[in-house]
């Protein structure tokens, strides 16, 4: 009987004990003695650590349930041991955090809103974040750093089945895309710098994904994700690009209707002011600001010089348009030939595909603030181009564009800083360009795919 199985014992277990634990934390704290049991260790966060212990435990029941059911396979197990390894990593990491850095700054922003006053003059975003938070800040700072810690961990859970699904519509065997989510996911600079941040990119990110990911057979909810991307920050807007290049109508006017929509939620609960807000403070992006070495946008490097008195202000500026220009031609240039060519996929929805990666390229190399959190947008161009390496030149570049954007820790030493965060998107560019010509993947991409799905 199914009954006596040892899973089925395993799993009853699990379930006693949980009712166990739950019942006892009630009881203690109606007798008002739950603080004689708990305490708080150092530099931790109660709260945190509590919900950092509750999901491993239900994941563990999740592991116990499955395999009880038999759901569990040969074909699955890998993406699912993939998973418990990126989450328990990721769980245990930000369970020792106290400081996530810009959450104050939505802390700020939400308060203002759920206070009835404008959104603080440095809040470069659309209000849409800071109303999601609005709710929690009725419990202080700690209702929001929890409330965002648990959206960070669920985030970076979909964003492992997410960016498996996208590599797999790229035309990866599923172990593969399985294999490179893995080890990209294990180590990355700015997976981590956006989570110990406390930032949306994440959020921003998988939400592009599930657009790429839906398309075409669910287009309104394909334009309802990339909505709310531009919702979070508005750069992502240039992504609808593709979908223009690919004219899909019927896709744009549901993009038209979902930024409406997401856009009445903040109107709703506060009316039309935050947005006036925002659109007075987005204009300090392209002023003048303060040295920081470790931002990596085209930008950052003249206006370095400038605040260093090495050149002019209006010869940073000159400098900086003519090298941009120079950049984004050559990302059109690239686009142009990857669509024609059908650089990186053949079939439904293959214009916009094929535009994808130098779009998301150009959310970095156009934008003129780029932080070391921002390169996380990198990842569809980086990993659609190992299908196409095929020289040894070529993985050397690959190897060293890869270590300085996502392996690479973050320090401040101009121009060194600056200048290898920026030659991570210049590079894979450049290699984007070179393959562009040839539609077919290379060799060793495709023994890679036929060896892992033909392990037994």
């Amino acid at each position: 009987m199914q009954s006596q199985t040892p899973t089925f014992k395993a799993l009853t277990l699990w379930f006693i004990a949980t009712i166990l634990v739950i019942a006892s934390s009630l009881w203690l704290n109606n007798n008002g003695t739950f603080d004689t049991f708990v305490r708080t260790g150092p530099h931790s966060i109660l709260g945190q650590n509590m919900l950092a212990v509750l999901i491993v435990w239900l994941l563990f029941g999740l592991t116990l349930l499955l395999l009880h059911l038999e759901k569990l396979n040969k074909e699955n197990i890998p993406a699912y041991t993939g998973f418990l390894l990126v989450s328990l990593l990721y769980i245990n990491l930000l369970r020792e955090r106290t400081e996530y850095g810009d959450l104050e700054y939505y802390l700020d922003a939400a308060t203002q809103l759920f206070k009835d006053h404008p959104l603080p003059a440095g809040y470069l975003y659309p209000p849409f974040w800071a109303v999601v938070l609005e709710p929690f800040v009725r419990y202080g700072k700690f209702g929001v750093t929890l409330a965002s810690w648990v959206m960070n961990v669920v985030s970076v859970m979909a964003f492992y089945f997410l960016l498996i699904a996208v590599l797999k519509r790229y035309n990866f065997s599923a172990r593969l895309a399985v294999l490179i989510t893995v080890f990209f996911a294990l180590v990355n600079v700015p997976l981590l710098r956006t989570l110990y941040y406390g930032q949306v990119n994440l959020h921003m990110v998988n939400c592009t994904l599930l657009a790429l990911v839906l398309y075409p057979r669910q287009r309104f909810l394909s334009a309802l994700a990339l909505a709310v991307a531009v919702h979070l920050k508005v750069s992502p807007i240039i992504i609808a690009f593709v979908f223009l290049l690919e004219r899909d109508w019927r896709w744009i006017i549901y993009f038209g209707i979902s930024l409406a929509l997401v856009a009445a939620i903040p109107v709703f609960t506060d009316g039309v002011t935050p947005y006036y807000d925002f659109l007075r403070n987005s204009q300090e992006v392209i002023g003048v600001r303060d040295i920081n070495f470790r931002e990596g946008s085209i930008d950052a490097v003249f206006l370095a010089l400038f605040n260093l008195n090495f050149i002019s202000l209006i010869a940073a500026r000159i400098t900086t348009y003519i090298v941009k220009a120079i950049v984004l031609g050559l990302a059109f240039f690239t686009m142009y030939r990857n669509v024609r060519n059908k650089t990186f996929y053949t079939g439904a929805g293959e214009i916009a595909l094929n535009a994808m990666p130098i779009v998301m390229l150009m959310l970095n190399l156009a934008s003129p603030l780029v932080w070391e959190h921002h390169g996380i947008f990198l990842t569809l161009p980086f990993l659609v181009l190992l299908k196409k390496l095929n020289t040894t030149s070529g993985w050397l570049i690959f190897a060293f564009a890869y270590t300085t954007q996502f392996l690479m820790p973050t320090f401040d030493y101009y121009p060194w800083s600056t200048l290898l965060r920026l030659s991570a998107p210049l590079l894979i560019l450049w290699l984007t360009y070179r393959v562009a010509s040839d539609p077919k993947p290379a060799p060793a991409f495709e023994q890679a795919n036929l060896w892992l799905t033909n392990i037994s």
